[in-house]
C-alpha cells in the first residue's frame, strides 16, 4: 500500500522487506518507503531498488551511519568477530531464522555492528524453543 506512490525497480521483492519489518506500523512503513525514495533520488536513480529499501530499514531500525565515529582497524576486527559470533550461534541454535545481513558499520548511538535475521516462515505464536 505505501509503495504504490513510489516507482520500484523491476525485481524488488517486497516479501523480503515484509520479513525484515515485523511489528512496523503503517507510519513506520511509510517512513521506510519515503527514506528509500530519498536515497534513490540522491543517487540519481529512476526507481527504488532493493538496496535502498534495505538501507532505509537499517536507518529506521538502528539509526543512520555514524560517519563521524572513527574506529580503529583493531576495533573493526573485534566488532567483526563479535558479529560473526552472532551469526554462528544463530545458525546453530535457531533453525527458524536465516542470517540475512551482517554489518560492522557504526549506527545510532551505541551500535558498532549488527546481525539481522529473516524468518524462514511466518509465525503467529512463539514457544520457548522458537522465541
Amino acid at each position: 500500500m505505501h509503495s504504490k506512490a513510489v516507482k520500484l525497480a523491476e525485481g524488488v521483492d517486497l516479501s523480503v522487506i515484509a520479513k525484515r519489518t515485523p511489528g512496523f506500523s503503517g507510519a513506520d512503513l511509510a517512513n521506510l518507503i519515503n527514506e528509500a525514495a530519498l536515497l534513490a533520488a540522491r543517487r540519481n536513480k529512476k526507481a527504488v531498488e532493493l538496496s535502498e529499501l534495505e538501507e532505509a530499514i537499517d536507518r529506521v531500525m538502528a539509526g543512520p551511519e555514524r560517519r563521524t565515529r572513527v574506529i580503529t582497524d583493531e576495533e573493526k576486527k573485534i566488532v567483526a568477530y563479535h558479529e560473526s559470533g552472532h551469526t554462528i550461534v544463530g545458525k546453530m541454535i535457531d533453525k527458524s531464522h536465516s542470517v540475512h545481513k551482517v554489518s560492522i558499520i557504526p549506527r545510532g548511538h551505541a551500535a558498532l555492528g549488527a546481525t539481522w535475521y529473516l524468518p524462514n516462515e511466518e509465525k503467529f505464536l512463539a514457544s520457548k524453543t522458537s522465541s
